[in-house]
């Protein structure tokens, strides 16, 4: 489950059904009276919204707030979205550097073009399944360290 926390009036934690922690910034502070509410709805939607695709959910998220809540925020981060941006970088590098277009990456990894272009730019978390097949279609392995 979902849990919502407001640090203070102006930032909010959300960690999601994986347990990735979400900052998020409200536009305007929210009153101590108001953040249950707030936050039993944000607890709703993150489980209704959750993806893989990260920004693609906060997205989402925010879209239902604004529209069944009234309610907006920036997202700021998350705890591991600077890893996905790390992975997503070297994978365009090795790609890169043996030559190969993102497409054909994409055919010999047998995954969604699309879906490796927000790999490499970090704004899909990858699975260790999805990250071995394009390791083997890189020739190279997957280094936990």
């Amino acid at each position: 489950m979902t849990q919502v926390t407001f640090l203070d009036n102006a930032t909010i934690n959300v960690v999601a059904l994986d347990g990735e922690i979400f900052t998020l910034k409200p536009f305007l502070p929210v009153p101590r009276e108001n953040q249950q509410d707030i936050a039993k709805s944000l607890t709703f939607y993150f489980n209704e919204c959750f993806s893989d695709d990260k920004m693609a959910m906060v997205y989402d998220v925010l879209m239902k707030m604004m529209a069944n809540v009234g309610f907006s925020f920036s997202y700021v981060g998350s705890d591991r979205s600077e890893e996905r941006k790390r992975i997503g970088a070297r994978i365009r590098q090795l790609r890169e550097e043996k030559g190969i277009e993102a497409k054909q990456l994409a055919i010999m990894a047998d995954i969604d073009a699309a879906n490796l272009s927000r790999i490499e730019k970090g704004k899909y978390s990858v699975g260790f399944d999805i990250l071995t097949k394009i390791a083997n279609a890189l020739n190279v392995k997957v280094d936990l360290v």
